[in-house]
Protein backbone atom coordinates (compact mmCIF):
# COMPACT_ATOMS: atom_id res chain seq x y z
CA UNK A 1 0.00 0.00 0.00
CA UNK A 2 1.10 3.63 -0.50
CA UNK A 3 1.52 6.36 2.07
CA UNK A 4 2.83 9.79 2.88
CA UNK A 5 5.43 10.46 4.98
CA UNK A 6 8.42 12.75 5.50
CA UNK A 7 12.33 12.49 6.63
CA UNK A 8 12.77 15.99 7.24
CA UNK A 9 11.14 18.94 8.59
CA UNK A 10 10.99 21.52 5.39
CA UNK A 11 8.51 22.88 2.78
CA UNK A 12 5.50 20.52 2.70
CA UNK A 13 5.37 19.46 -1.26
CA UNK A 14 9.33 18.51 -0.92
CA UNK A 15 9.34 17.22 2.18
CA UNK A 16 6.94 15.04 1.56
CA UNK A 17 7.50 11.47 0.16
CA UNK A 18 5.25 9.01 -0.92
CA UNK A 19 6.09 5.26 -0.34
CA UNK A 20 5.45 1.59 -0.15
CA UNK A 21 4.34 -0.24 2.73
CA UNK A 22 3.12 -3.39 3.82
CA UNK A 23 -0.41 -3.08 4.99
CA UNK A 24 -0.73 -3.27 8.65
CA UNK A 25 -2.36 -5.79 10.76
CA UNK A 26 -4.83 -4.51 13.16
CA UNK A 27 -3.44 -5.79 17.29
CA UNK A 28 -5.92 -6.36 20.17
CA UNK A 29 -8.79 -4.05 20.34
CA UNK A 30 -7.65 -2.34 16.98
CA UNK A 31 -9.13 -2.11 13.57
CA UNK A 32 -8.17 -1.67 10.37
CA UNK A 33 -9.44 1.60 8.25
CA UNK A 34 -9.57 1.79 4.28
CA UNK A 35 -9.22 5.69 3.81
CA UNK A 36 -11.56 6.93 1.73
CA UNK A 37 -11.04 11.02 2.16
CA UNK A 38 -8.39 12.89 4.57
CA UNK A 39 -8.39 16.88 4.09
CA UNK A 40 -4.75 18.87 4.57
CA UNK A 41 -5.31 21.17 7.55
CA UNK A 42 -2.70 24.30 8.00
CA UNK A 43 -2.34 22.17 11.23
CA UNK A 44 -0.71 19.42 9.34
CA UNK A 45 1.52 22.10 7.11
CA UNK A 46 3.14 23.69 10.08
CA UNK A 47 4.06 19.75 11.60
CA UNK A 48 5.81 18.79 8.01
CA UNK A 49 7.64 22.68 8.27
CA UNK A 50 8.36 21.93 11.80
CA UNK A 51 6.26 24.79 13.45
CA UNK A 52 3.64 22.73 14.99
CA UNK A 53 2.90 21.86 19.07
CA UNK A 54 3.98 18.60 18.07
CA UNK A 55 7.11 17.71 16.83
CA UNK A 56 6.88 13.66 15.64
CA UNK A 57 10.05 11.32 15.82
CA UNK A 58 11.18 11.38 11.90
CA UNK A 59 10.85 9.90 9.55
CA UNK A 60 7.21 10.19 10.68
CA UNK A 61 4.04 8.91 8.53
CA UNK A 62 1.59 11.97 7.79
CA UNK A 63 -2.35 13.11 8.24
CA UNK A 64 -4.05 13.89 11.57
CA UNK A 65 -7.82 13.20 10.65
CA UNK A 66 -10.27 11.74 7.88
CA UNK A 67 -12.82 9.07 7.15
CA UNK A 68 -12.50 5.58 6.32
CA UNK A 69 -14.48 1.78 6.47
CA UNK A 70 -13.56 -0.75 8.40
CA UNK A 71 -11.94 -3.70 6.39
CA UNK A 72 -10.77 -6.25 9.17
CA UNK A 73 -10.69 -5.76 13.02
CA UNK A 74 -8.10 -7.62 15.85
CA UNK A 75 -8.47 -9.63 18.91
CA UNK A 76 -11.10 -9.08 21.59
CA UNK A 77 -13.32 -6.62 18.79
CA UNK A 78 -16.69 -7.25 17.45
CA UNK A 79 -16.35 -8.58 13.81
CA UNK A 80 -19.91 -6.39 12.50
CA UNK A 81 -17.50 -3.41 12.93
CA UNK A 82 -16.52 -4.10 9.58
CA UNK A 83 -17.99 -2.15 6.98
CA UNK A 84 -18.80 0.44 9.82
CA UNK A 85 -18.08 3.88 7.95
CA UNK A 86 -15.94 5.72 10.75
CA UNK A 87 -14.17 8.79 11.50
CA UNK A 88 -10.70 8.85 12.77
CA UNK A 89 -9.93 10.96 16.07
CA UNK A 90 -7.16 13.39 15.32
CA UNK A 91 -5.17 12.25 17.93
CA UNK A 92 -1.80 12.45 16.48
CA UNK A 93 -1.10 8.93 17.39
CA UNK A 94 -2.29 7.81 14.00
CA UNK A 95 -1.47 8.68 10.35
CA UNK A 96 -3.88 9.16 7.55
CA UNK A 97 -2.81 10.05 4.51
CA UNK A 98 -2.24 6.39 3.43
CA UNK A 99 -4.23 3.57 2.17
CA UNK A 100 -5.18 1.75 5.16
CA UNK A 101 -4.61 2.06 8.90
CA UNK A 102 -4.47 -0.01 12.02
CA UNK A 103 -6.19 2.53 15.08
CA UNK A 104 -8.15 1.84 18.64
CA UNK A 105 -11.05 0.48 18.44
CA UNK A 106 -11.99 4.07 20.40
CA UNK A 107 -10.83 6.22 18.11
CA UNK A 108 -13.16 5.02 15.17
CA UNK A 109 -16.25 6.61 15.72
CA UNK A 110 -19.01 5.71 13.67
CA UNK A 111 -20.39 8.09 11.37
CA UNK A 112 -23.73 7.88 8.66
CA UNK A 113 -22.87 5.70 5.86
CA UNK A 114 -25.14 7.95 3.03
CA UNK A 115 -23.51 11.47 4.29
CA UNK A 116 -21.24 13.87 2.22
CA UNK A 117 -17.84 11.18 2.80
CA UNK A 118 -15.88 14.74 1.85
CA UNK A 119 -17.65 17.06 4.57
CA UNK A 120 -17.50 14.10 7.20
CA UNK A 121 -13.81 13.89 6.47
CA UNK A 122 -13.44 17.28 7.74
CA UNK A 123 -15.56 16.76 11.13
CA UNK A 124 -12.25 15.70 13.01
CA UNK A 125 -10.47 19.22 13.56
CA UNK A 126 -12.00 22.65 12.31
CA UNK A 127 -16.24 21.73 13.49
CA UNK A 128 -14.96 20.48 16.93
CA UNK A 129 -12.23 23.58 17.35
CA UNK A 130 -15.12 25.98 16.23
CA UNK A 131 -17.45 23.87 18.78
CA UNK A 132 -15.62 24.37 21.27
CA UNK A 133 -14.41 27.92 21.16
CA UNK A 134 -17.76 28.92 21.14
CA UNK A 135 -18.53 26.54 24.65
CA UNK A 136 -15.40 26.66 26.69
CA UNK A 137 -14.47 30.14 27.31
CA UNK A 138 -17.20 32.74 27.61
CA UNK A 139 -20.89 32.29 28.40
CA UNK A 140 -22.44 34.53 25.71
CA UNK A 141 -25.41 36.29 25.92
CA UNK A 142 -28.57 35.42 23.94
CA UNK A 143 -28.13 37.51 21.34
CA UNK A 144 -24.46 38.53 21.96
CA UNK A 145 -21.50 39.01 19.61
CA UNK A 146 -18.92 37.19 18.88
CA UNK A 147 -15.97 38.34 16.70
CA UNK A 148 -13.40 36.85 14.78
CA UNK A 149 -10.42 36.91 12.49
CA UNK A 150 -9.89 34.58 9.66
CA UNK A 151 -13.70 34.62 8.92
CA UNK A 152 -13.56 32.81 5.88
CA UNK A 153 -11.72 29.88 6.88
CA UNK A 154 -13.33 26.24 7.67
CA UNK A 155 -12.96 27.22 11.03
CA UNK A 156 -14.55 30.82 10.37
CA UNK A 157 -17.46 29.23 8.68
CA UNK A 158 -18.16 26.55 11.30
CA UNK A 159 -18.00 29.28 13.79
CA UNK A 160 -20.52 31.23 12.15
CA UNK A 161 -23.47 28.20 11.75
CA UNK A 162 -22.75 27.04 15.34
CA UNK A 163 -22.74 30.43 16.53
CA UNK A 164 -26.28 31.18 14.54
CA UNK A 165 -27.75 27.59 16.14
CA UNK A 166 -27.40 29.22 19.93
CA UNK A 167 -28.40 32.64 19.12
CA UNK A 168 -25.15 34.51 19.38
CA UNK A 169 -24.23 37.21 16.16
CA UNK A 170 -21.52 36.62 14.58
CA UNK A 171 -18.75 40.04 13.67
CA UNK A 172 -16.56 38.22 10.76
CA UNK A 173 -13.01 39.86 9.78
CA UNK A 174 -12.00 39.06 6.22
CA UNK A 175 -8.95 40.16 3.88
CA UNK A 176 -10.95 40.15 1.45
CA UNK A 177 -14.15 42.15 0.29
CA UNK A 178 -15.86 39.88 -2.28
CA UNK A 179 -16.21 36.90 -0.01
CA UNK A 180 -18.55 39.21 2.24
CA UNK A 181 -21.85 38.53 0.28
CA UNK A 182 -20.91 34.48 0.98
CA UNK A 183 -20.63 34.41 4.54
CA UNK A 184 -23.29 36.76 4.90
CA UNK A 185 -26.15 33.85 2.85
CA UNK A 186 -23.74 31.80 5.17
CA UNK A 187 -25.43 33.52 8.60
CA UNK A 188 -22.90 35.85 9.13
CA UNK A 189 -24.57 39.23 11.26
CA UNK A 190 -21.44 41.41 10.09
CA UNK A 191 -18.52 41.20 7.56
CA UNK A 192 -15.53 43.91 7.75
CA UNK A 193 -12.64 43.79 5.82
CA UNK A 194 -9.01 44.43 7.46
CA UNK A 195 -7.36 47.52 6.40
CA UNK A 196 -6.71 51.25 7.27
CA UNK A 197 -10.39 51.56 7.56
CA UNK A 198 -11.42 48.61 9.87
CA UNK A 199 -11.87 51.44 12.86
CA UNK A 200 -14.81 53.11 10.42
CA UNK A 201 -16.22 49.39 9.71
CA UNK A 202 -16.38 48.07 13.26
CA UNK A 203 -17.83 51.34 14.09
CA UNK A 204 -20.82 50.71 11.95
CA UNK A 205 -21.44 47.25 12.12
CA UNK A 206 -21.48 47.42 16.10
CA UNK A 207 -22.71 50.57 16.81
CA UNK A 208 -22.55 51.03 20.57
CA UNK A 209 -22.54 47.70 21.26
CA UNK A 210 -19.35 45.52 22.48
CA UNK A 211 -18.11 41.74 21.36
CA UNK A 212 -18.52 39.30 24.49
CA UNK A 213 -16.17 37.08 22.74
CA UNK A 214 -13.50 37.46 20.27
CA UNK A 215 -11.52 34.29 17.90
CA UNK A 216 -8.29 34.90 16.78
CA UNK A 217 -7.05 32.72 13.95
CA UNK A 218 -4.90 35.21 12.38
CA UNK A 219 -2.80 36.83 15.03
CA UNK A 220 -1.12 40.35 14.05
CA UNK A 221 -2.14 43.70 14.45
CA UNK A 222 -5.60 43.41 13.39
CA UNK A 223 -6.42 42.11 16.69
CA UNK A 224 -5.30 45.16 18.40
CA UNK A 225 -7.86 46.67 16.11
CA UNK A 226 -10.52 44.47 17.52
CA UNK A 227 -9.67 44.36 21.54
CA UNK A 228 -11.14 48.04 22.17
CA UNK A 229 -14.40 46.84 20.97
CA UNK A 230 -14.35 43.67 24.01
CA UNK A 231 -16.96 44.01 26.72
CA UNK A 232 -14.83 45.09 29.89
CA UNK A 233 -13.08 42.09 31.20
CA UNK A 234 -13.76 40.17 27.85
CA UNK A 235 -11.67 37.49 26.49
CA UNK A 236 -10.00 36.88 23.76
CA UNK A 237 -8.86 33.43 22.18
CA UNK A 238 -5.90 32.41 20.08
CA UNK A 239 -6.32 29.60 18.25
CA UNK A 240 -4.22 30.36 15.02
CA UNK A 241 -1.34 32.13 13.81
CA UNK A 242 -1.99 32.22 10.06
CA UNK A 243 -0.25 35.92 9.51
CA UNK A 244 3.61 34.86 11.33
CA UNK A 245 2.54 37.79 13.50
CA UNK A 246 2.63 38.03 17.31
CA UNK A 247 -0.95 38.39 18.65
CA UNK A 248 -1.27 42.10 19.29
CA UNK A 249 -3.03 43.81 22.15
CA UNK A 250 -2.46 47.51 23.56
CA UNK A 251 -1.42 47.69 27.14
CA UNK A 252 -3.94 49.88 27.88
CA UNK A 253 -6.57 47.57 26.86
CA UNK A 254 -5.27 44.86 29.23
CA UNK A 255 -4.32 47.06 32.16
CA UNK A 256 -7.55 49.25 31.92
CA UNK A 257 -10.14 47.29 30.40
CA UNK A 258 -9.20 43.87 32.20
CA UNK A 259 -9.01 41.69 28.76
CA UNK A 260 -8.00 38.10 28.87
CA UNK A 261 -6.09 36.23 26.24
CA UNK A 262 -6.18 32.84 26.21
CA UNK A 263 -5.05 29.52 23.87
CA UNK A 264 -6.68 26.83 22.68
CA UNK A 265 -5.15 24.11 21.20
CA UNK A 266 -7.52 20.77 20.48
CA UNK A 267 -5.24 18.43 21.22
CA UNK A 268 -5.09 19.24 24.83
CA UNK A 269 -8.66 18.72 24.91
CA UNK A 270 -8.67 15.29 23.70
CA UNK A 271 -5.27 14.46 25.81
CA UNK A 272 -7.92 15.09 28.59
CA UNK A 273 -11.47 14.88 28.19
CA UNK A 274 -13.14 11.83 28.85
CA UNK A 275 -13.91 9.35 26.08
CA UNK A 276 -17.64 9.75 26.91
CA UNK A 277 -17.15 13.92 26.52
CA UNK A 278 -15.64 13.96 23.30
CA UNK A 279 -17.41 11.09 21.16
CA UNK A 280 -20.47 12.48 22.19
CA UNK A 281 -19.23 15.67 20.73
CA UNK A 282 -18.53 14.34 17.55
CA UNK A 283 -21.63 12.41 17.13
CA UNK A 284 -23.69 15.82 18.09
CA UNK A 285 -21.54 17.05 15.26
CA UNK A 286 -21.54 14.55 12.65
CA UNK A 287 -25.26 14.81 12.53
CA UNK A 288 -24.98 18.38 11.72
CA UNK A 289 -23.06 17.09 8.86
CA UNK A 290 -25.43 14.48 7.87
CA UNK A 291 -28.29 17.04 7.54
CA UNK A 292 -26.18 19.56 5.83
CA UNK A 293 -25.98 22.25 8.38
CA UNK A 294 -22.42 22.22 8.72
CA UNK A 295 -20.55 22.31 5.27
CA UNK A 296 -17.55 24.04 4.05
CA UNK A 297 -16.47 24.76 0.35
CA UNK A 298 -14.20 22.34 -1.43
CA UNK A 299 -11.42 23.04 -3.19
CA UNK A 300 -10.34 20.34 -4.59
CA UNK A 301 -9.41 16.52 -3.99
CA UNK A 302 -5.92 14.91 -5.18
CA UNK A 303 -4.79 10.84 -5.50
CA UNK A 304 -2.14 10.55 -2.62
CA UNK A 305 -0.23 9.95 -6.25
CA UNK A 306 -0.72 13.84 -6.83
CA UNK A 307 0.42 14.75 -3.16
CA UNK A 308 2.86 18.11 -4.40
CA UNK A 309 -0.16 19.36 -6.28
CA UNK A 310 -2.28 18.32 -3.46
CA UNK A 311 0.12 20.35 -0.71
CA UNK A 312 1.21 23.33 -3.08
CA UNK A 313 -2.76 23.93 -3.68
CA UNK A 314 -3.58 23.64 0.51
CA UNK A 315 -0.89 26.57 0.82
CA UNK A 316 -2.14 28.45 -1.75
CA UNK A 317 -3.14 31.69 0.51
CA UNK A 318 -5.90 32.50 -2.08
CA UNK A 319 -7.56 29.25 -1.92
CA UNK A 320 -11.07 29.30 -1.18
CA UNK A 321 -12.41 25.48 0.42
CA UNK A 322 -10.34 22.91 1.77
CA UNK A 323 -7.70 20.55 0.34
CA UNK A 324 -8.47 16.83 0.41
CA UNK A 325 -6.75 12.76 -0.28
CA UNK A 326 -9.54 11.20 -1.85
CA UNK A 327 -9.61 7.52 -2.79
Amino acid sequence: MKKLHMRAFGKPSTASELIESETPEPGAGQVLVAMEAAPINPSDVLLIRGLYGHRPTLPAALGTEGVGRIVAVGPAVDPARIGERVLIIPTLKHATWQDQIAIDEDDAIVVDPAADVLQLAMLGVNPVTADLLLRRFVDVPSGGWVGQTGGNSAVGRYVITLAKQAGYRTLNVVRRPEVAAELLELGADAVVVSGPDLGVQLKKALGDERISLLLDATAGDVVAELAPWLVHGGTLVSYGGMSGAPVVVRPGDLIFRDLHVRGFWQKGWLDTAPLEEFTAAYARLAALVTDGTLRVPIAATYPLEKYQDALIHATQTDRVGKVLFAW
